[in-house]
């Protein structure tokens, strides 16, 4: 069976009605996950189950409940790693063998070369090494 997501109103009076839904529709094989919002007195129930065994299950313990929707659940959010950033430039040397992780994250490879720059004295160039 397809999983689907089935809200209904209910009567929430008390502590005690509250109990009595969650353990009643808990029971109901296919039922992945319950939610009871006391403030809007809305039911919502995922899984495979059939929403007239929740209907049911809920007029069983002197229940009206209304069927407000009827529809696939809400696909699960992407999460997406945040790449490291690297907050300070390589050293100007680093030894060939380490170089400590806040200066080059894995993503650069571990990797800090030495680069020289020298200028010629008359400033007709420079060399880069």
């Amino acid at each position: 069976m397809v999983a689907k997501k089935v809200e209904m109103k209910v009567d929430i009076n008390c502590g005690k009605c509250k109990n009595a839904i969650m353990q009643a529709v808990a029971e109901i094989e296919g039922v992945n996950q319950v939610v009871l919002d006391e403030e809007k007195s809305l039911l919502t129930v995922v899984g495979t189950m059939d929403p007239i065994c929740v209907a049911e299950k809920l007029w069983k313990i002197k229940q009206k409940p209304v069927v407000v929707n009827i529809g696939p659940p809400k696909p699960p959010e992407a999460k997406t790693e945040p790449k490291p950033v690297c907050c300070k430039p390589c050293p100007p040397y680093c030894p060939p063998t380490y170089c400590p992780p806040p200066y080059c994250p894995p993503y650069y490879n571990n990797n800090c070369d030495m680069v020289t720059v020298s200028t010629y004295s008359n400033g007709s160039g420079c060399t880069i090494v």
